[in-house]
């Protein structure tokens, strides 16, 4: 199976500009009403949601350096050789592509990160679905810190990707 990047971009209100109170004026009903034009079917089959805040000229005169390129390439080419290595001989290469009824064979967890999870499943409402992706998202998110299991802090990283109501 291979894993498809489905990349949406979205403003997050009808002028643009919210979070930027500054700019925009559009109510909350208005922000609310605007992104529920995206489906709860759909939006359940995004693994990543993130808001992107425009950039000011002060930010993009700075001479911080940043993370480079070649840096992130490299940690994601050590998560991909992670993958590969661990799903060999399985018939998926990886985490995106592992089936919901294989999941706790490749991603397993601890107690810890068990009641966290289960926690989380019953007051966010998750769907079996969204459980499934948040568990691929976390092992990835592992994967690119060089762990070998899960840490409730990559649940939680997977958990905060996933929230409905990222805009307000």
């Amino acid at each position: 199976m291979n894993c498809i990047n489905f990349v949406v971009p979205m403003n997050p209100c009808p002028c643009g500009y919210y979070p930027d109170r500054n700019k925009c004026h559009c109510s909350e009903w208005q922000i609310r009403r605007y992104q529920e034009k995206l489906s709860r079917p759909l939006m359940d089959r995004i693994d990543i949601r993130v808001l992107v805040e425009s950039v000011g000229v002060a930010a993009l005169q700075k001479d911080e350096r940043e993370e480079s390129s070649a840096t992130v390439r490299e940690r994601i080419e050590r998560a991909r050789l992670l993958q590969e290595r661990r799903l060999r001989g399985s018939g998926f290469r990886y985490n995106c592509s592992i089936p919901g009824k294989e999941i706790r064979n490749y991603c397993p967890l601890g107690n810890e990160e068990e009641n966290f999870l289960k926690r989380a499943f019953e007051v966010m409402d998750i769907s079996a679905r969204a459980y499934h992706r948040i568990l691929r998202v976390a092992r990835t998110i592992a994967d690119l810190e060089n762990e070998e299991r899960i840490r409730t802090r990559h649940l939680q990283e997977a958990i905060a990707y996933r929230m409905e109501n990222i805009y307000y």
